[in-house]
């Protein structure tokens, strides 16, 4: 199976002679996609680069918390935080095992001060808000002037658990514009293709084991057609980011509180990331 899906994906992009992206997606995401590498970075690596001594972190949709030993490992003082209804009976009944250090709350209003925060990890959870809008404001909040929002969001993923909107780049960019925020970062993750195909495979037959998945993300066979498919058409390197980030299920990025909380627009020129 992955042998004939290679030779499809192969076939298709053989087939390219020119590019059309649509203008807004250009303008409006192209400044925040990297131009200077083709390697995509992580919400690890993002996440490492912003630590600095005393940072403080909210694990935004903390879940079963299995990220909290990465996160403590880099140096944050780690808080988890989660959707009281949106918790299995399980990790309630952890939570109140662990006390202050994750707090549950009404999906609405953030139980914890103004600038409490340096960054807030949001990883693959904003999806799974339900008042876009409320949410994206109390990030805001909560976050010190400088602070960073950072993580990782559903694109053109299929339903999942309690999924209730896909981000688009552009979307994400508005509702933190929109939140006196600034969207600083995107970088391509899993691509569509493969991840969609493992996905049917996975629900069909109930086994995470597939033979898709050392073809998944930035590293994959996918994104290194894509690449080799810019490179024959003559593509920069920013435009090659926005061809692979276009067929992507998910994204990575990072998000800056200006520090004033006015919106910035210092980070959407024509030249340079962010």
């Amino acid at each position: 199976m992955d042998v004939l899906f290679e030779r499809l994906i192969s076939a298709a992009a053989a087939t390219s002679r020119t590019l059309a992206l649509d203008g807004s997606f250009f303008r409006e995401i192209g400044p925040v996609v990297d131009g200077d590498s083709l390697e995509a970075r992580s919400a690890e690596d993002l996440l490492a680069a912003a630590y600095r001594p005393g940072s403080r972190l909210l694990d935004f949709g903390c879940g079963a918390m299995h990220g909290r030993s990465f996160i403590e490992s880099l140096g944050y003082t780690w808080q988890g935080v989660d959707y009281l209804d949106g918790v299995s009976p399980l990790v309630r009944d952890e939570v109140a095992r662990l006390g202050e250090a994750v707090q549950l709350y009404d999906g609405r209003v953030l139980p914890f001060a103004d600038g409490e925060f340096d960054v807030v990890w949001a990883m693959v959870s904003l999806h799974h808000v339900q008042h876009i809008d409320i949410s994206f404001k109390e990030i805001s909040r909560v976050l010190r002037p400088g602070g960073k929002l950072i993580g990782q969001v559903a694109y053109l993923e299929q339903m999942q658990d309690f999924g209730t909107f896909n981000f688009t780049p552009y979307g994400l960019k508005v509702a933190a514009q929109n939140a006196g925020l600034r969207l600083a970062r995107i970088d391509p993750k899993h691509d569509a293709f493969v991840f969609l195909l493992r996905r049917l495979i996975v629900t069909l037959t109930a086994s995470d084991e597939t033979p898709l998945n050392r073809m998944m993300g930035p590293e994959g066979f996918v994104h290194r057609t894509l690449i080799e498919a810019g490179r024959r058409l003559g593509l920069d390197i920013r435009t090659t980011n926005l061809l692979r980030l276009l067929f992507c299920t998910h994204f990575v990025f990072e998000i800056e509180k200006t520090a004033d909380g006015s919106v910035s627009s210092s980070g959407f020129g024509s030249a340079g990331v962010g």
